[in-house]
């Protein structure tokens, strides 16, 4: 058997990291916790795309890859359940013909792209993306790129009116509170960072996609999918 090189163990090793979603792990303090896992995408997008990235990047003060996890998760649609294992490390059911098709018609960008981006995006991201391309027949360069040059981050304005809609809610509750889908409708529960307004979520301290933490991201992922089944209904 043929000894494999340094490069080739570290990559192996992490094709089976992000064979799941989460990870176990040990943290400096000895406790233990789970962590998000990544796996690597290379696409090749446009100047102007590549751009509008690093764009968002620093206004943001984030990294390009985790910004863009975020555009990810956030913009394009659930093909994910919830999983009823009561796991850490196992929270979706993703469709296994989405992420592995038989026939598989995919449309590329018909055009080469300027810039090669090489980036580590969380597994979840990673399986979203490659649930969408295989349910659109679009390859990921054309999605990323699309998603890039027409993301727009939450107006300052929205903030506000967001933040001034969940003050509302402890003014009359006295507690964080999240409303069904008419806004009159609103039932206490336990402690979220998220209220649903009509349908639209949003974060009770206002705080915009892009800075969402792994479990804010998390949580946001399930209460979409409940107004997905919702609708469906």
């Amino acid at each position: 058997m043929k000894k494999l090189t340094k490069d080739q163990k570290y990559y192996q090793k992490k094709k089976k990291d992000g064979e799941k979603d989460f990870r176990r792990t040990t943290n400096e303090d000895g406790s233990k916790g789970v962590r998000v896992t990544r796996k690597t995408i290379n696409v090749s997008i446009s100047k102007a795309a590549f751009e509008r990235l690093i764009e968002l990047s620093i206004s943001e003060k984030l990294s390009r890859w985790r910004i863009l996890t975020r555009i990810i998760l956030t913009q394009l649609p659930s093909y994910a359940r919830g999983s009823n294992s009561g796991s850490e490390t196992d929270r979706y059911d993703w469709d296994k013909s989405l992420l592995k098709p038989t026939d598989k018609k995919i449309r590329y960008k018909g055009t080469e792209g300027e810039r090669q981006v090489t980036y580590q995006i969380t597994s979840t991201a990673f399986k979203k993306l490659e649930s969408h391309k295989n349910a659109t027949a679009q390859s990921k360069a054309r999605i990323i790129q699309s998603l890039i040059l027409n993301y727009k981050p939450t107006p300052k304005e929205q903030r506000e009116r967001n933040a001034a809609y969940v003050q509302g809610l402890r003014d009359v509750y006295g507690k964080t509170a999240r409303s069904d889908f008419k806004d009159e409708d609103i039932s206490a529960f336990k402690p979220s960072k998220f209220v649903n307004k009509g349908g639209e979520i949003i974060h009770v301290k206002g705080i915009p996609p892009e800075k969402w933490d792994d479990d804010e991201l998390d949580e946001f992922e399930k209460m979409y999918q409940e107004v997905i089944k919702r609708r469906a209904k």
